[in-house]
């Protein structure tokens, strides 16, 4: 086990980080998209990694180790493209548009399809059928490029809490200790005699 904030200790984990953070910074910067869809970068960056040779596996890929088949490229599209979908069969009637202009968001986990983002509405549409123009970023006619500001969202604010130096000491065990059998504590009778109110006490006299 590494020790508390040593990241060198971690090289491989640390690696694969780096690469993962490399893959997700050039899909945002190639679809002139904004840091808030880090997430959709994300996703897509593992599963290209998934699928792509690497030397640890002697250039086989990790979808080829895990799953014992070996993958297929047929379904790859340029991240943050523009796309439509086939609303067809959600149209309302006859007059209703079959499709809308969408920014491609990446694959479905769940499904066979692909997410596309439809602008004006802000939805996410899982679809099969989808006609992509790899040429054209819609973000890229809309966006700015990002501020310090667009970016707090990924700052960690909490207060890491440092780990203890020294021995750590057992709490000692509730009840009494055991020094005190050796003086036994007077028992009290809830009874009285007399106006005095004198009560029965018993317990051990010392010689």
């Amino acid at each position: 086990m590494s020790c508390p904030y040593t990241s060198p200790q971690n090289g491989r984990a640390e690696r694969i980080i780096r690469t993962i953070n490399n893959v997700v910074r050039s899909l945002l910067f190639q679809a002139s998209m904004p840091p808030s869809y880090w997430v959709e970068g994300l996703h897509t960056a593992t599963h290209l990694l998934n699928i792509l040779p690497t030397k640890t596996l002697a250039s086989s890929t990790p979808h080829l180790a895990l799953s014992g088949t070996a993958p297929s490229y047929d379904h790859l599209r340029v991240f943050g493209c523009a796309c439509h979908p086939n609303l067809s069969s959600t149209a309302t009637h006859k007059l209703t548009p079959r499709s809308v202009m969408s920014v491609f968001l990446g694959y479905s986990a769940h499904h066979k399809g692909y997410r596309c983002l439809d602008l004006q509405s802000n939805q996410v549409i899982i679809s099969r059928h989808v006609v992509f123009d790899e040429t054209s970023f819609p973000f890229s006619r809309q966006s700015v490029s990002p501020g310090s500001a667009d970016f707090e969202f990924l700052v960690d604010d909490t207060n890491p809490v440092p780990a203890p130096i020294g021995p750590v000491h057992a709490p000692l065990p509730a009840g009494p200790s055991p020094g005190d059998s050796a003086h036994p504590v007077a028992a009290v009778s809830g009874s009285s005699h007399g106006t005095g109110g004198r009560a029965a006490t018993t317990g051990s006299r010392r010689a």
